[in-house]
């Protein structure tokens, strides 16, 4: 169910229904922000989003890896991991995969998106997965 706070975030950086996407898994429905919806509030927000390749975990046409450093104003920067391989891509591209899942996550941690449950689009596989494995 969508909160009040999600709503308030959602206007406040002008997202419309394009933008995210739902999906229902069995009576929970998750949100999943698509990449328009992520470069909107990058945009908005002026997030500077540094990569740096994870060398022990690249391995060409099999896996890519980023270290991921997102910096916003003077809040303290955000650090994660954008990953992608041919096990959970279905796309030729990993590499442009992989940052955008690590662009993904740090916006939506960063702007209080992740905290009201909403994923990136490029990290629905891992929840079609963990839904299927039940």
């Amino acid at each position: 169910m969508e909160t009040n706070k999600l709503k308030e975030l959602s206007e406040s950086y002008g997202l419309v229904g394009s933008d995210i996407h739902t999906q229902t898994y069995g009576q929970n429905t998750v949100y999943f922000m698509k990449k328009s919806g992520i470069d909107k509030i990058q945009a908005i927000e002026q997030i500077e989003i540094d990569f740096d390749p994870i060398d022990a975990l690249c391995v060409p046409g099999v896996n890519v890896a980023f270290k991921v450093l997102a910096k916003w104003g003077n809040k303290q920067p955000y650090r994660t991991v954008g990953e992608s391989n041919k096990a959970n891509t279905k796309v030729p591209y990993l590499a442009c995969m992989a940052e955008n899942r690590g662009r993904a996550r740090a916006v939506l941690n960063l702007t209080g998106f992740a905290n009201e449950g909403v994923y990136s689009a490029e990290d629905k596989w891992e929840a079609d997965e963990l839904n299927h494995s039940k």
